[in-house]
């Protein structure tokens, strides 16, 4: 079939080379490493290894909350109101790289005194957690956003997104198989403050290699926003609105299940080895690698919105035998079984933001993913918390103690709950929003006619 101009401007010819986006691709091997492992492992370490209160966990979500009320939008305006001679986002990352792993490495490295004082809530190990939580959690969402921000300039067209989105999750799955599955045993192999600095250095290097494959256009002008009113912009977009609350329903149920897995294998299934409890996770990750090829094909065919609708349809039913297994066996072949719809949650939605953030620049005149995905991230991590605060509270009412030999029967039936119930509530939210979302079908089309008609008016121009 002959290619018209209208196909050709949708489609405008691709800037990178294979290596150069393989190498920016491999910036999310940082992104998912590190916010895996912290993600899964951090209130096991600190409420089950270290002797931290539930009730001191869940105070300390909370206000890690409220700083990210000012944290990321501000992160996000800041990126896109910078002009150097690098682009906007190229520097943030140069600069945040290596605090960022040095941070993560303090996680898992407080002061033996700390320790000893024990962990009651405005305790020395609870300020301790506290000022590092809130420490990484900072240089994680600054460098997150102008890494992420990249990706809807870099690869304008729809073809080129959902190429490079899934190799940024092909990386990211790699990473979050060491960061779930093999984080306990590299801890119980060479402590758990060399694992972070093991994982630490990791992260470092991959944001580093993410710079070789990196591009920006220093020279492009555009108005710039005051942060009122591109808050105000941001969430004057009806798509945007809708989009931010499928994502943070979806982004609640993949937080939820990594941070309940160790405990639930642990006390629901009495497996205690470090590997076997990743082992419940990393199944649902291992069978997400070839799954991306089914999203692919799903979004081409059906569109990224109904797509996503489906595969959070799918990961919800596959979630209910959870209440009723109790062999691991078992339970491994339930977890293998969510990662096909896992696949999709987790490569659909970028997509999805890219398009939302187009839409916006036809309106507002300007690109401005650095406050889109840091009030994308403001909002996710709201989520990160309330599932912190959520297994806080459910393990204070049952009665979990990490100073019993045995915990309650309570315990037990209160997992099997949070395994199931709290993430079907996000299922259910989450396709509420997706069908609600705006931006599909004839609407998307005319929006990536216009906006790819621009970037390839741009290219062309001396």
């Amino acid at each position: 079939m002959t290619e018209t101009p209208s196909m050709r401007a949708q489609n405008p010819p691709s800037r990178h080379s294979l290596p150069r986006t393989l190498a920016y691709a491999f910036g999310m091997f940082g992104v998912a490493l590190s916010y895996q492992a912290f993600v899964g492992w951090s209130q096991y370490f600190y409420l089950d290894v270290l002797g931290l209160a539930p009730l001191a966990m869940s105070w300390a979500w909370t206000l890690f909350t409220l700083w990210n009320m000012v944290n990321d939008p501000i992160a996000g305006q800041l990126s896109d109101r910078t002009r150097t001679r690098w682009g906007k986002r190229i520097p943030w990352i140069a600069g945040l790289s290596l605090p960022l792993g040095l941070s993560f490495a303090l996680l898992w490295m407080p002061p033996g005194s700390f320790v000893a004082q024990g962990g009651r809530l405005f305790g020395a190990l609870w300020w301790y957690f506290l000022a590092v939580l809130l420490l990484f959690d900072t240089l994680w969402s600054a460098i997150t956003i102008n890494y992420v921000a990249l990706f809807p300039q870099m690869f304008p067209s729809q073809a080129e997104r959902a190429k490079v989105s899934g190799l940024r999750q092909m990386f990211s799955i790699l990473a979050v198989i060491i960061g779930i599955t093999f984080t306990a045993e590299i801890a119980q192999a060479v402590g758990w403050a060399r694992m972070g600095l093991l994982l630490g250095g990791l992260t470092t290097l991959a944001f580093l290699v993410s710079l070789l494959g990196s591009r920006e256009d220093p020279a492009q002008e555009e108005r710039e926003i005051p942060l009122l009113e591109s808050l105000r912009l941001t969430f004057a977009s009806r798509s945007f609105r809708w989009f931010i609350l499928m994502n943070v329903a979806v982004e609640f149920v993949l937080l939820i299940l990594p941070a309940i897995v160790p405990l639930y294998a642990k006390y629901v299934l009495g497996e205690t080895d470090g590997l076997r409890q990743g082992l419940l996770s990393g199944a649902a990750f291992l069978v997400a690698i070839p799954s991306f090829f089914l999203w692919t094909w799903a979004a081409r065919r059906w569109g990224s919105r109904r797509a996503l609708m489906a595969s959070l349809l799918l990961f919800g039913l596959t979630l209910i035998p959870l209440a009723f297994v109790d062999r691991f066996n078992q339970a491994v072949t339930v977890t293998g079984l969510l990662g096909v719809g896992l696949a999709g949650l987790l490569m659909l939605r970028d997509i999805m933001l890219a398009d939302v953030i187009d839409e916006d620049a036809l309106h507002s005149g300007a690109r401005r993913e650095g406050m889109f995905f840091g009030m994308n991230g403001f909002v996710i991590r709201a989520a990160f918390a309330f599932q912190g605060i959520l297994i806080g509270s459910m393990l204070a009412i049952t009665g979990y103690d990490p100073t019993l030999p045995a915990q309650p029967p309570a315990v037990a039936t209160g997992l099997r709950g949070l395994m199931v119930l709290a993430p079907w509530v996000g299922v259910l939210v989450g396709l509420l929003a997706a069908w609600r979302y705006p931006l599909h079908g004839a609407r998307l089309a005319r929006v990536k006619a216009q906006v790819y008609g621009l970037v390839h008016e741009r290219s062309a121009t001396p």
